[in-house]
This record gives C-alpha cells, structure tokens and sequence, in this order.
C-alpha cells in the first residue's frame, strides 16, 4: 500500500523560468526505505521539501502530492508536523533548544502532549539513542554526528510515518555516517517508519534501500529496486554518483548482478587495478606553518588544540581527516587568523598574520571557506555578491544561478558559488573547510580539477573533509587529526592503504591494489 505518492509534479521557484521539477510521478510503499539520488541541482532537496508543507518553497506548483491518499495540502499542521517527520543536512538549523532534553521534549510539547506522554516518548527515545546519559547536556557541545542523530531522535518523538532526509551524512564523518544508516535501518525495519533520504554519497544506502529514485534536471529517470534499475549502465551524471562497487561493475563490464556494497564488491574486484595516472607534484616554500598551537573556547573551556603543528608547502594539496569534534575546523580558523590561539605560533608564507597590513591578508594571499558558508551571501542575487566580476575563468559555469537568491540554491550550488566567489581574488593559499559538501560527484570533479590546476600554479590548498573519495582523487598529502592534535602525515595512497575506516570503498574491495 502506497503511503506517499506524486502525479504529474511540476514545480517552479519563483522569479525563475526554469522548472525546478518537471511531471514527478512517483509511488513510495508502506515502509520501505528509499533512496533519492541525483546530480546537484537535480530537484531532490525541492522535491521532499513540497512534501513538507511547513516548508514548502514559494512558487508555481502543479500535480498532486498524496500522503496515505489525502492531497498534502489538506492535511492540517497538526497532522503533517506529527505523521511527516523532515530532517535538514544542517542539524544546527534544526535544533532550537540549548539542552539535549529539551530538544527531545520540544516536538510533542509545541504539539501539546501532556508531560507524561511527552516525557515517556523523550525517555524511550533517549533510551533508543544513546542520550540518556547526556539528556542535560547542551546541545552546543555535541559533535556534528551527535547534532545529526539528536535531529533525527526530536523528530521521531512524535512518532511519524513518514521520515524525509535531505543529505543526512553530507557534514559526518566515515564513523558518524555510518551510525546514522544503521539507525535508520534500525527505524525503518524495526519501528515500520517508512524512510525517503535524499543523499549524493549513496555507499551505504543502496545496499539497505527498498527502491531508489534517480533524478536528473528536475526529471526522474529511472526507478524500482536498485539491483533492477542498475542491470542498465545509467547516464554518466548518475553513474558518477554511484557507489564504488557499482561504478566498477559497469567500468569494468563485471559479469553477474551489480554488487551494491563493499562486501560484494569484493568477491568481484580483490586484487583490481585499474592503472589511474597519480600527479607529480612540484613544491615550492612554506606556505603555511603552525607550530605547537594551543586553543579552547573560553576560558574555562577545554583545549580544542593541543600542540598542533602543520607545514604545508606551496603547490601542495594536504587534506586533514578526523573524527567530528577533533579540531579540523577550529585548526583552520587559526590558521587563516580568524581565531586566536593562546600559544604556538602561525606563519603565512613566512610572516605573522598580524604582519600582513591594509587587506593584505585576505583576498591575494589567504582564501578561507568556512563550513556554512550562507554568511559569504549579503546580496539578494548571486549576481549582485559577484559585483560584475568576470566569471568565464571560473572553474564552475554559475551563469544559470545569478539571478537567483542565495537562500534558494541548493547545498551544493551553494558550495560552488561560494568556492567560485573565494576564488576571485587569486589567493595564493587556501583554507576550505568541507568545501564539496552537497556536490554532487560531476562537481566534485570539477572542484579537483580546479585545485589541482591551482596547485600546479604554485598556490597551496587545505581542506579539512570527511570525504576519502574525494582526497583520493585530489590529495597529495593526508594527515590525521585526533583529540586536538595532527597525529600523522603521510602520502595519500600510503595514508589510505594504512586504514580501515578513513579509505576508499575501492581500496577495501581491492585489498590496497589502488585507491
């Protein structure tokens, strides 16, 4: 029995003549798991949202949307805050009380549940998650990965049917992603609650998914259970997307069904190579140098930083992993001086930043990208934030979002117009922090090939990132960060083939044959 389905959906944001979806006509049963997947842009994030109707975007809509065979738009609020549940990829957008307990008790309190109902259905949940021991706490403290499943816990006090997920895992590292699948297995399979995510990184997914959805430009494509859409090679935007075992089966012409996850992958593909050409790098000088850097927030805070040093030459790509919480944002903030550490030192191609006068610092020299990058927007359009600044020698074509709010791109378009706007100045270091979350794997490409054309120019770049694919792909250097220190360095293909959980889906498969 279908409990969500689209007929013939089309919808159109406003002040913009390009439908954001195109005649969507798709059916999801009674509890099934559903995986949404498709190039950035592609209408995912617009698609679950209108079945959202507290957040529904503003534009032209036509078609019907039915929820258990009712048109969304009759059900009433109550109904659709407590049957709908919608969990956003940024958690801190969710999150709206200062204590882990209060966050539980926030749904079915605004909902006006009694307190004992509302406590017992915290209290369970809390149990089911893991926050019983931490139901005090405040919810500024915890880890991304924390924030995520307190996200997903909230919504689930009020016990919806139907759970929507806009890239979930986009901003989790290796370990927290993988936590959050498997409670939402746990959910679907256990609790009955019918799941639809919408995510690039499908590594995980489509192994446990019901059925997945393929979108492109506002169309699906294709849909029904994985293994029977994927007997056909998708188009090249899809496949790109695609897990590694699945991209491999169809780059390799691997006989038998289509291996969905790593486990499968490897009874095909131990021992594979595939003979990809590496870069030889040519460093110049120091480009960056942290020595013995100390840090807490607030005085009474604990040490974020615990002696850190780094040194980053230039033409070099280092990319740092680590756990969420262990420092790789709070390092970048140092380094770029937008935070002050209490000891150690920082030198920019051999100066102070404090030595760098009049704007000198930020702009020719040092590029920083933070993790939200929704403050670099203060204009109403992409093309007024641009200032009339030539954009065809940008590495990303973003002529199609100029005239669109910054607010009404989605993740990944964000990302790109903010790496594009961080570029124009031509710095010479960079400093990027998550700055491919919501690419889909096509940008991403695009993003490496960008870097890595930069670093051949001599500018030297660090991106603190949870994504191994990508560092494979681009990185030189790897280093690892854990509990507030750099506790390793290491070439890219030694780093990944000495892990178990920081590599790549295709080094597991193929035993370290390549990364």
């Amino acid at each position: 029995m279908e409990i969500l389905k689209t007929e013939d959906l089309s919808f159109t944001y406003d002040k913009s003549d390009r439908p954001a979806l195109s005649h969507v006509s798709i059916a999801v049963e009674r509890g099934a798991f559903v995986t949404v997947c498709g190039p950035t842009g592609s209408g995912k994030s617009t698609l679950l949202r209108l079945i959202k109707k507290e957040i529904s975007p503003k534009g032209v809509t036509s078609g019907r949307i039915l929820f258990g065979g009712r048109p969304v738009s009759d059900l009433s609020e109550r109904q659709s805050a407590e049957r709908i549940g919608f969990v956003v990829q940024r958690p801190e957008e969710q999150i709206v009380s200062d204590r882990v307990g209060s966050e539980l008790l926030f749904g079915a309190q605004s909902l006006g549940y009694d307190r004992q109902t509302a406590l017992r259905r915290a209290a369970e949940i809390s149990d089911l998650f893991g926050f019983t021991d931490s139901f005090g706490d405040r919810t500024s403290g915890l880890s991304g990965g924390k924030k995520q499943l307190l996200t997903l816990a909230s919504t689930l006090v009020t016990s919806p049917s139907l759970l929507l997920l806009d890239e979930p895992t986009s901003r989790l590292d290796p370990v927290a992603s993988a936590d959050l699948i498997s409670m939402l297995v746990r959910i679907n399979r256990e609790l009955g609650v019918t799941v639809v995510v919408a995510e690039h990184d499908t590594s995980r997914l489509l192994a446990v998914s019901d059925a997945v959805i393929f979108m492109e430009n506002g169309v699906v494509t294709a849909q029904g259970a994985p293994r029977d859409v994927l007997r056909t090679r998708p188009s090249e935007r899809i496949l790109s997307d695609m897990p590694a075992p699945v991209r491999l089966y169809h780059e390799a012409g691997a006989p038998g069904e289509c291996p969905l996850d790593v486990k499968e992958g490897r009874a095909v593909f131990y021992g594979y190579k595939s003979g990809k050409p590496g870069r030889k790098p040519a460093y110049g000088g120091v480009a960056l140098s942290v020595k013995d850097l100390y840090f807490r927030y607030g005085r009474d805070g604990k040490d974020v930083l615990r002696g850190t040093g780094l040194e980053v030459r230039e033409g070099e790509i280092r990319f740092i992993f680590g756990g969420n919480g262990c420092g790789k944002s709070t390092l970048l903030g140092c380094a770029a001086a937008l935070l002050r550490p209490y000891s150690g030192s920082v030198r920019i191609f051999g100066k102070k930043p404090g030595d760098y006068k009049n704007g000198q610092l930020y702009g020719e020299t040092v590029a920083m990208l933070c993790q939200d990058v929704s403050g670099a927007f203060t204009y109403e359009t992409v093309r007024e934030q641009f200032g009339g600044a030539d954009i065809s020698s940008l590495p990303f074509d973003i002529s199609g979002l100029l005239d669109r709010h910054p607010y009404d791109l989605s993740g990944g378009e964000t990302q790109i117009a903010a790496f594009c706007l961080a570029l124009l100045k031509k710095p010479r270091l960079l400093l990027l922090d998550e700055p491919t979350k919501g690419m889909d794997a096509y940008a991403k490409r695009i993003f490496t090939d960008a870097v890595r054309s930069l670093a051949d120019e001599g500018v030297a770049a660090v991106i603190a990132s949870h994504d191994t694919e990508l560092a494979a792909s681009c990185a030189d250097t790897c280093s690892m960060m854990f509990g507030g220190e750099v506790i390793c360095t290491a070439d890219t293909q030694e780093f990944m083939r000495g892990n178990k959980f920081y590599t790549t889906d295709v080094c597991r498969m193929t035993g370290g044959a390549e990364i």
